[in-house]
């Protein structure tokens, strides 16, 4: 569905185009954090758009108030978060009398995703669903009052059970977090290893020069939305994950499935956001490496100043037989420089940006730097972007949980 549509929708009243924030209460009326009446909730249709309205200022980019609305309304419609595998949770307080429209008091918000995933422990591969939050926001009028963090205690236990069959409880969820590893981790959200590799853009005569010099570009191949549906994205994930854990019997092995659900809700979010600027449509969603099978896919995400719009690998798909060799780094070089012309074809000016990158992807990066270029770094976040899992399966806080692919596609 192409932006113009989804916008019209909301002129139409589907979305409510209405500028006014939703209600708040004087300050002295607020409740306490450890307040009995506070309660986590399910938001109602209204309540999902009135949070936000409350955090489209801080997020929504290029866009208008209004476009802002309705891509989170097109990106909550796609296969990954449809059909209630998604929720917009609120902190209310049952002491608190309703706004007139009859919605509730937000003091706190965020959303979950239900994510398929992989688990393996012993030499022995479990496939599960976990809980991807994302969102997390409180409005200023609220904060330092601890709101986010009662909301983090009671979601806690919510998504133990939230989307899981048969009363079973999940064994983990995950989140990113935007402010630092500290706060989240008081909850049980252990953050993870957060680093990326960045690359800056380069022209097309950059390019055919380096493919003089390396061969496997000319065997690299664009992929459309339609070609990463035969990607065996998930089966190698599966593999690597189940192997890792017959090496390493007494640690737990996790992974968010790379799915072609992540990657259509990656894309539809770019696809609304070129299109609301009046761009053309983004039909290379990535490249493969036609002899090895070595892929990557990637997304372009446009931020407020043109200055920080970037194109991020969301995955990169290596076939066991090819991690190790000569030509698959060669092939995972030719990507990464496919990569960065894709970034300035679509002025992309802060290059590309790699998450979680593998021994492998760090020295293809390095062996395939044009002249003049510097040295690649590896780069460890430590304030925004943060992976954060909270383990409530087998072993409990004790248990040595490592998290694989921990890569832009699991990002929400």
């Amino acid at each position: 569905m192409s932006a113009s549509i989804i916008i019209s929708t909301v002129v139409n009243g589907d979305v409510d185009a209405g500028e006014a924030s939703p209600p708040s209460v004087e300050p002295g009326l607020l409740p306490r954090s450890d307040s009995e009446g506070l309660t986590l909730e399910p938001a109602t249709p209204a309540e999902w758009q009135q949070s936000g309205r409350l955090h489209a200022e801080e997020w929504k980019g290029p866009l208008s108030i209004n476009e802002y609305l309705a891509r989170e309304k097109h990106i909550f419609s796609q296969a990954l978060t449809k059909d209630g595998k998604s929720a917009c949770w609120i902190l209310t307080s049952t002491n608190l009398p309703p706004n007139p429209d009859g919605t509730r008091l937000i003091l706190a918000s965020c959303e979950t995703i239900s994510a398929k995933a992989t688990i393996a422990r012993d030499g022995v591969l479990h496939k599960t669903t976990c809980a991807a939050i994302g969102s997390v926001f409180t409005r200023k009028q609220h904060r330092g009052k601890g709101y986010a963090g009662r909301m983090m205690v009671e979601l806690g236990k919510r998504v133990e059970t939230w989307q899981q069959p048969n009363g079973d409880r999940s064994q983990f969820s995950v989140l990113y977090s935007d402010i630092g590893k500290k706060f989240y981790s008081q909850f049980g959200w252990k953050a993870f290893p957060s680093t990326h590799i960045h690359l800056p853009a380069i022209d097309r005569h950059t390019y055919e020069k380096m493919a003089q010099k390396l061969p496997a570009i000319h065997d690299v191949n664009d992929l459309t939305q339609q070609d990463l549906k035969d990607l065996p994205a998930v089966e190698i994930v599966e593999q690597k994950v189940l192997s890792e854990s017959k090496q390493q019997r007494s640690k737990t092995f996790v992974a968010i499935d790379p799915d072609l659900a992540h990657f259509q809700w990656h894309h539809a979010r770019e696809e609304f956001v070129l299109s609301a600027l009046g761009k053309e449509f983004p039909a290379i969603k990535g490249a493969i490496h036609v002899p090895t099978g070595i892929a990557i896919v990637w997304t372009r995400l446009l931020g407020k100043n043109p200055k920080d719009w970037k194109l991020y690998v969301l995955h990169v798909v290596i076939p066991p037989e090819s991690e190790s060799t000569s030509r698959g780094q060669e092939a995972i070089a030719a990507l990464l420089l496919r990569a960065r012309l894709e970034a300035t074809t679509w002025d992309l000016q802060s290059g590309v940006e790699v998450w979680d990158p593998s021994d492998a992807i760090v020295s293809a990066a390095q062996d395939s730097r044009p002249e003049g270029h510097d040295k690649v770094e590896v780069i460890e976040r430590d304030e925004d972007h943060i992976p954060s899992l909270r383990w409530t399966g087998a072993g409990g806080e004790d248990a040595d949980v490592v998290w694989l692919y921990n890569e832009k596609y699991g990002w929400c």
